[in-house]
């Protein structure tokens, strides 16, 4: 034994706060993976005084999400000297997203020779189609969102070189300050459905407008996304958190009526996945607990009075504003004639006329898009296909694959479980969404990774390592 005696770090709520002492380059790598770790907990908190409009500003979001993105930057510049040491895959992601930075560099060169096909965009037939976005900020902006959006894989990279700054501990302070940046937007989405917080976002129906719970947000959309992975992260960490299974209940069953006030049908769609996924397994456990005496009548009697009498109060209070929703949610649906210009409120006509200007284009933008999106297009796959053409679709599907695969070969079955249950998430999300332009998504479905690998990382590569060694004849 050496004459090194170890000493406690300081530590804050369980996380370490003393940095690694090796040298400065690590110590200054450790800081910034702290300020980047800070910014995905807090940002939810900080986007209740961002802008409330609908057109893309530099708020305080802005500078807190390109802030976040340098730091990783910096933590992967000072800790990953060599790609080569890294797995194959998890190069292969980070590879990907920069091939897609420099069709970014080709679009903004190419734009002047493209105005007469760009010209095509300026027919909007609706609202929907969105505002004029000139292709010299669109393409600046598209390529400032995806670079920083996709900047945690360099995160992920440096976990994998430095497993021990990652600990269980801080990543379950995130994820409580993520869960409470989603409870301050879910009580300001009530607030605006009891009239006290005007809304900042309405839906035209045929009888006039109605206002749409956005909790601090313009949209409900970016409401719907704190709440999704809100629920994610409260079942990921179910056994993690200082949470009562009644109070992670209750978070979960406020934050699906939240979802549902907020009159964002896919939000709702995407919840339903998520707690299906994690509570029908479970099902066949608990009729063999309660046939077995193992749930108390008692509990069970009292949760259901406790649900009861906060439903009643709910109602009581706001039960015209809410039914109003309820109608709104399963009537005003669109078209369901996927031919129809009015198919899914307007999408149709989008996506068609989308077809017919890229019947007019020429190879160059078949391959490499318009850097940017002229029109909303309200479908994931077909905005990376406007914005970065073919060569872009194969890019990110090659990094979500990657990363797809490079996690789920490092996991258990439970993070494998959890990993298909993310994925499935983003895949119909992005039906009628844009998850990967939106920066803080991709931040939190990034950082789902790091929460599974911390939780179920390695078991699955030990477990072989036991197999191996035990068949070894040596």
């Amino acid at each position: 034994m050496s004459g090194h005696v170890a000493t406690r770090q300081p530590d804050l709520l369980g996380v370490p706060i003393a940095p690694p002492t090796r040298h400065r380059g690590e110590r200054v790598a450790w800081f910034a993976v702290m300020i980047a770790m800070t910014l995905v907990a807090l940002k939810p908190l900080f986007d209740v005084f961002s802008e409330k409009v609908a057109a893309d500003v530099i708020d305080l979001g802005v500078v807190l999400t390109v802030a976040g993105a340098l730091a990783m930057g910096v933590a992967f510049a000072l800790t990953v000297a060599d790609l080569r040491r890294l797995p194959r895959a998890l190069v292969i992601a980070i590879l990907a997203i920069g091939v897609v930075a420099l069709l970014s560099v080709f679009a903004y060169a190419a734009r002047s020779g493209r105005a007469d096909l760009l010209a095509l965009f300026d027919d909007r037939r609706t609202s929907i189609y969105g505002g004029y976005v000139s292709p010299d900020s669109g393409i600046l902006t598209e390529a400032l969102r995806m670079v920083t959006g996709f900047a945690p894989l360099l995160l992920i990279a440096v976990m994998v070189r430095r497993q021990a700054w990652f600990p269980v501990s801080l990543l379950r302070l995130v994820v409580v300050f993520v869960v409470a940046g989603a409870l301050v937007h879910s009580l300001i989405a009530w607030l605006q459905v009891a009239g006290v917080v005007p809304y900042s976002f309405f839906f035209q129906l045929p009888q006039g407008f109605i206002g749409r719970a956005s909790g601090g947000y313009y949209h409900p959309m970016s409401l719907g996304r704190v709440l999704i992975f809100a629920v994610l992260m409260l079942y990921i960490l179910r056994d993690h958190l200082p949470l009562t299974r009644v109070a992670r209940y209750a978070l979960i069953g406020l934050f699906t009526a939240t979802g549902a006030v907020s009159l964002h049908r896919l939000t709702l769609v995407c919840l339903a996945i998520i707690i299906a996924a994690f509570e029908v397994p479970r099902l066949g456990r608990l009729v063999q607990a309660a046939r077995g005496a193992a749930i108390s009548r008692r509990t069970v009697g009292v949760t259901s009075a406790v649900v009861l009498v906060v439903a009643g109060f709910a109602a009581w209070l706001w039960g015209a504003a809410i039914w109003s929703r309820v109608v709104v949610t399963f009537t005003e649906v669109g078209s369901l004639d996927f031919r129809s210009d009015e198919f899914m409120h307007g999408r149709g006509a989008i996506w068609g006329d989308v077809i017919a200007v890229f019947g007019k284009a020429t190879p160059d933008v078949w391959l490499f898009g318009f850097g940017y999106e002229p029109w909303d297009m309200h479908n994931d796959l077909i905005r990376i296909a406007v914005t970065w053409g073919a060569v872009g679709v194969a890019a990110v599907l090659a990094a979500f694959v990657a990363l797809f695969r490079f996690t789920a070969r490092q996991c258990d079955r439970t993070g494998r479980h959890t990993l298909v249950v993310l994925y499935v998430t983003m895949f119909v999300f992005g039906l009628t969404q844009k998850p990967s332009s939106y920066p803080y998504f991709v931040w939190l479905f990034l950082f789902c990774h790091l929460l599974i690998l911390a939780l179920h990382g390695g078991r699955a590569a030990a477990a072989a390592m036991t197999r191996t060694e035990n068949t070894d004849p040596a």
